[in-house]
């Protein structure tokens, strides 16, 4: 092994050296011209022991690990020169931490304002609109604006685990207890002191010089989750965005009100009704429930990752190449996304269960995180991050029946998942066997097609069909009898019904169909002095669907047999198009026939199986 410089000092090495005192002492003579270029790079002088200098410990293991792991030593540098490219520089961080201090100092300097009930906002000027769809609008409550008690910055920033091109730095502003009342934890009082609280913030703000915009958004498209984006002005303005999160005080709610089986919505309030019915029994609220926890966990979280991530510098850069392959694959953005947050947490429970050592780098957490991904289903077998085995909280089987896909977070009363829906988990699943499968490959160049190339929905799959009017799913929702999903979404009729409708594609095709998912619907920010964005403003919604070759064209849906009591539910299932029909080997089945005659026509057959399943 010899470790070589430029081919001039390679040359000069070769020399025999000069005659006189320069050779008796073993120092070289300087190069010709070297006064005059004194300020250019000059060619590096090593020693003729140096040519064969033996690798050190350092450069042994990681020639090791680049033969090992990376299969190519191209491979390492294009990921650290990645990893150069998204990280944020020293200079940036100065700058993003000065704007924090002065949002800092004007959020202490708001004035309070007198107390009213909740319906009257009269004292709101026109200039700014509350964020949050005020449906019902009449409710009990009274509210007043007090300073915030605390300011704490949370999230990826703290961390270092922010990566380029978007920057978002998220801040905790704790709403004092005196603001609150009893039973603020129902029908949505929370959430509308909350939204009250940010509005009244971004009306004081909006009169500042400090700020080049300041809009309203909904946290991951979760309208019961309303934030303020700060950005600063001038040409900063792109540099860095700033979420400001209303959160309760501590201690204020008791965690037992919000486990899964609990209600905090009423059906009365929510269908305005004077009387509530008789005898009758309140569904229980997880989505609902879940949201007011997840403000609740917020400094606990940053908390749990910093530990986490101490003496780990292998986490910092597995993060960054994990966000990395998530955002080009539009996985981390949208209600239900596999958030940077999400898969921070992952990394911190692989960590726990000593699936990932603080020995790993980055390119180790990320395979083993794709690894896990790849061969575990948590919508059959949720996970815990939760230690202490308190016996009054609730357990995993709680939470798989009120959620589609369970990870519960260190209280043993967030589940992070709680929005996602099990096709799309399925599809992060896909991803990861993919992944891991191109990792292996040592044909295949790894780098680009994971970390390089963007993979949206029309080249992840071999349809794509989109659902143009989602108001029309409101009337899904009346049809299939969802008023306890819509009640516990707050009206959000879009969140409702997606779930069903993908499990009715998923089920009619079953057998052709390996994946069948949908894009996750993304609200976009506003302008304060606009009225919040509806349902139906989280514009068409795309459903991919990803087939097994040999049997997408088939023509024949073949059902159970006539005398089976599952041949009932088959003719329910498919209506007027299931038919008697008797096969070679003697059977009469329930089976459905698709017309086509020709190749083009069998290729279609599935997009006549989703017309006929949606009615459209």
């Amino acid at each position: 092994f010899s470790s070589q410089g430029s081919p001039e000092a390679a040359a000069q090495g070769r020399e025999r050296p000069p005659a006189g005192g320069a050779a008796r002492s073993g120092k070289r003579a300087a190069p010709a011209g070297a006064g005059a270029g004194a300020g250019a790079l000059q060619p590096a002088k090593l020693r003729r022991a140096e040519f064969y200098k033996p690798p050190t410990s350092e450069e042994l293991s990681q020639l090791k690990e680049t033969e090992d792991l990376f299969h190519s030593s191209l491979l390492r540098l294009q990921m650290e020169e990645l990893l150069k490219e998204v990280t944020l520089k020293e200079m940036k961080k100065k700058m993003i931490d000065a704007f924090l201090h002065e949002i800092n100092s004007l959020l202490s300097a708001i004035p309070e304002t007198p107390e009213t009930e909740l319906t009257d906002q009269a004292w709101l000027p026109k200039g700014v609109k509350v964020p949050f769809l005020q449906v019902p609008f009449d409710m009990k409550g009274r509210f007043r604006f007090l300073p915030p008690a605390e300011l704490k910055v949370v999230g990826s920033y703290l961390l270092g685990t922010c990566i380029k091109p978007e920057i978002n730095v998220d801040v905790a502003v704790t709403m004092p207890r005196e603001i609150f009342q009893d039973k603020d934890n129902l029908n949505q009082r929370y959430h509308r002191k909350k939204a009250l609280y940010l509005a009244h913030i971004a009306q004081h703000f909006s009169k500042e010089k400090l700020f080049g915009s300041m809009k309203f958004a909904y946290m991951n498209s979760n309208h019961l989750k309303p934030i303020l984006l700060l950005r600063p002005q001038g040409k900063d303005e792109k540099m860095v965005t700033v979420r400001l999160h209303a959160c309760p005080a501590p201690g204020l709610f008791k965690p037992s009100r919000f486990y899964p089986s609990k209600n905090n919505v009423r059906t009365a309030w929510f269908m305005e009704q004077s009387t509530p019915k008789e005898g009758a029994t309140e569904p229980p609220t997880p989505h609902y429930n879940n949201s007011i926890l997840c403000d609740t966990v917020l400094l606990s979280h940053l908390q749990f990752l910093s530990s986490a991530a101490t003496d780990f510098p292998g986490m910092k850069d597995g993060l960054a190449l994990l966000k990395v392959w998530l955002n080009q694959r539009q996985l981390s953005k949208g209600l239900g996304c596999f958030s940077g947050f999400l898969v921070s947490m992952l990394v911190a429970y692989l960590l726990m269960k000593s699936k990932i050592v603080k020995m790993m780098s980055g390119y180790q957490v990320l395979r083993s995180t794709l690894q896990f991904l790849a061969t575990t289903d948590l919508s059959v077998t949720g996970i815990s991050l939760a230690k202490d085995a308190d016996t009054s909280l609730p357990v995993l089987d709680d939470f798989h029946q009120a959620f589609e896909v369970v990870f519960v977070d260190p209280s043993g009363l967030v589940n992070l998942c709680a929005d996602m829906t099990a096709s799309k988990y399925h599809q992060v699943q896909f991803e990861a066997k993919c992944s891991m499968e191109i990792l292996d490959d040592r044909m295949v160049d790894s780098f680009q097609v994971l970390l390089m190339t963007a993979k949206p929905m029309l080249r992840a799959f071999d349809h794509v069909f989109h659902l143009k009017h989602v108001s029309k799913l409101q009337a899904t929702c009346k049809k299939m009898q969802l008023l306890n999903e819509l009640m516990d979404w707050g009206g959000n009729y879009v969140a409702a019904a997606l779930p069903f409708v993908v499990s009715l594609l998923a089920r009619g095709l079953a057998g052709r169909a390996l994946l069948v998912t949908h894009s996750l619907p993304q609200i976009p920010e506003w302008s304060i002095d606009a009225e919040p964005p509806k349902h139906k403003d989280v514009g068409p919604l795309a459903f991919g669907l990803l087939f097994v070759p040999e049997f997408a064209a088939s023509t024949l849906e073949k059902g159970p047999q006539a005398d089976h009591p599952e041949a009932l539910d088959f003719r329910t299932f498919w209506g007027e198009k299931s038919e008697l029909r008797r096969f070679q080997d003697g059977s009469i089945c329930e089976a459905v026939v698709w017309e086509a005659d020709t190749v083009c026509q069998k290729r279609l057959i599935p997009e006549q199986i989703v017309r006929h399943l949606l009615k459209v």
